[in-house]
């Protein structure tokens, strides 16, 4: 009888202790992560940012921020930049740890296309002068400041003559603009041409600096 009854006490002082502490600290609150993200148009490629927006409960602070680009790259800490080898959906997933040690993390499917658009339609002129036209379109959710077209001009043997370049500006969301390039020196040895966007200025929410970029390639 007297064990029975202290391994009564003994449980009750145990449910009574339990319920001290989870008043005493209450429900483990994690991090919220959450994140934007913008095309980035400084290479003219399928470049983008990925802004963390994560918050921390009370007394604590975003201390590590981890980011998966849902492409099959290796994650990076902290640097939301990234540069995609082709259009597509992506599940980016960002994972944040706060001071106390505690994380939170969310995937979001991430539309990832070239957000100024040359379309396929475009023509080579020869004569004078030597002038390639066409339609780029902004298929970003945001207004794009200015956008710069280059062609590059060749010869029969695919050797590269001359350049030209325009600058376009203010292109809305969707926006269909028409552009002519003409070639920056004449020469009657052209015979093609290629055209594409060099680069573009996106108006993000949140806009970044952008990374240093080899431009050695051309």
């Amino acid at each position: 009888m007297i064990g029975s009854r202290f391994r009564r006490v003994v449980l009750v002082a145990g449910l009574l202790g339990a319920l001290a502490l989870a008043g005493c600290f209450g429900p483990v609150e994690r991090p919220i992560a959450d994140f934007t993200w913008c095309p980035d148009g400084f290479a003219g490629a399928l470049d983008y940012w990925f802004t963390s927006t994560s918050t921390a409960q009370a007394g604590s602070w975003i201390d590590e921020i981890a980011w998966e680009f849902g492409d099959g790259t290796p994650a990076v800490e902290w640097d939301g930049w990234h540069r995609y080898a082709g259009e597509g959906t992506y599940a980016v997933t960002l994972t944040v740890k706060d001071s106390r040690g505690l994380s939170g993390t969310v995937t979001k499917q991430v539309p990832v296309a070239m957000a100024a658009f040359i379309h396929s339609t475009w023509k080579l002129t020869l004569g004078w002068p030597v002038r390639v036209t066409g339609i780029v379109e902004n298929r970003s959710d945001y207004r794009l400041d200015a956008v710069v077209v280059k062609a590059k001009f060749y010869d029969t043997n695919g050797i590269r003559i001359t350049d030209g370049a325009v600058t376009i500006d203010d292109m809305d969301s969707g926006e269909k603009v028409a552009f002519s390039v003409d070639a920056s020196e004449y020469s009657a040895r052209i015979f093609h041409a290629t055209v594409d966007v060099d680069s573009f200025i996106v108006d993000c929410p949140n806009r970044w600096l952008h990374p240093a970029v080899d431009e050695g390639g051309e």
